[in-house]
């Protein structure tokens, strides 16, 4: 159940039921946009009033990159939660670290977009992909420079904006550790991360919006639940005593799941924000629930195939969104399918495709970026950092 990986300091332990949230808010991203090849916004396609469930998942696509972020602060803790964040973390050996595990990577895959964009998709094809397949210049050289998020926003491959946000949050990580550590650092900490949310709602609408300010907060709650999971502070310890935080999970992604199928889907941009603070305490709460060993959903979570797909799903998510639609520009070609069965297409055998390629793509990009990362471990121009 329990894997070494490491940060920019020390041994980081991994645990398979992070795999599994990690699994689940991939798969909730893939289905998401699988949603939107198959029923294209941009071309007045509506779903089925027998599909309608499936708008649930326009919000929850964005909300698993919510999960992801929590999920991210939780890890990066979890080596110093134990020590009450006492530990300072070395700043330029971290960063180098992080950018070597996730960059190159995010090159390769940003290549194969490019040419999937250039090759396959010179004309639109009635796709919701048309929106992304003819990059300006200035978008790919956003992209190259991991300033996505705020440039060349949804151009080229419209899931990698959130790349640059978890990298440009991870700056902010050493300062993090150092706050928390202090007395009264947490409340600190709450307060920047209501600060972030401040800057968020008043940059809504603008250029800045699609970076996501907030997940700063959403990285905190990481942060916090890591701590609360490992601490052996006496508040720690009793808030890791509390048996609800399984209820609190399930209440608050219920709670957003109705408020989101109550709210039309031209006015949803406007209750996102406030439904992305309530995923946060949800996620938050289901990491300190599988703190026990003997709990339901940690069970659940370290089923083989979750772990398998969430010690995948940073490829998987680099790749899904052009092989998703590559593969069913040559499907609907080639057999002219409806809307419903490009859907039912992309998740069955463009799923299975797509697994094989992730496959692919882990043993000979990502795994030696992790090489490359653990490397720089002890690396003597970084130690003193």
């Amino acid at each position: 159940m329990l894997r070494a990986d490491v940060t920019g300091t020390d041994v980081r332990p991994r645990y398979d039921y992070v795999e599994g949230i990690r699994a689940l808010a991939c798969l909730t991203v893939v289905l998401n946009h699988a949603v939107a090849e198959a029923f294209p916004i941009l071309y007045r396609v509506e779903i089925p009033s027998v599909l309608s469930i499936l708008q649930l998942w326009f919000a929850f696509g964005h909300h698993a990159v919510t999960a992801f972020i929590v999920v991210s602060g939780f890890c990066l803790g979890l080596p110093l939660a134990g020590g009450d964040f006492a530990k300072p973390v070395a700043f330029r050996q971290f960063m180098a670290r992080r950018i070597a595990r996730i960059v190159p990577p995010y090159y390769a895959a940003l290549v194969i977009s490019i040419l999937i964009c250039f090759t396959m998709f010179k004309y639109p094809a009635g796709m919701h992909f048309d929106f992304s397949a003819h990059p300006r210049p200035s978008d790919i050289a956003a992209h190259f420079l991991l300033i996505q998020n705020v440039f060349g926003t949804g151009q080229i491959n419209y899931s990698l904006w959130s790349i640059a946000t978890e990298l440009q949050i991870y700056m902010l990580f050493p300062l993090l550790v150092a706050l928390v550590r202090k007395r009264f650092g947490w409340i600190a900490a709450a307060v920047i991360a209501l600060a972030a949310y401040g800057v968020s709602y008043f940059v809504m609408d603008t250029r800045l919006d699609r970076a996501a300010i907030h997940f700063v907060g959403a990285f905190i709650f990481g942060m916090a639940a890591s701590w609360v999971s490992k601490s052996g502070h006496q508040v720690a310890q009793r808030l890791r005593a509390v048996t609800l935080w399984p209820f609190v999970f399930f209440g608050s992604l219920g709670g957003v799941a109705f408020w989101t199928q109550a709210t039309p889907y031209a006015k949803y941009q406007t209750v996102q924000l406030a439904q992305d603070s309530i995923v946060m305490v949800a996620i938050a709460a289901l990491l300190i629930a599988c703190t026990t060993a003997k709990s339901p959903l940690r069970r659940v979570l370290e089923l083989k195939p979750l772990v398998w797909i969430g010690e995948r799903s940073y490829s998987l998510y680099l790749l899904h969104v052009p092989i998703q639609a590559a593969l069913l520009k040559v499907a609907i070609s080639t057999l002219d399918l409806t809307h419903t069965e490009r859907l039912a297409f992309s998740l069955t055998v463009g799923f299975g495709i797509l697994l094989g390629l992730t496959w692919v793509f882990h043993r000979v990009v990502e795994i030696p970026a992790m090489a490359l990362s653990r490397g720089l471990r002890t690396h003597p121009a970084l130690e003193k950092a």
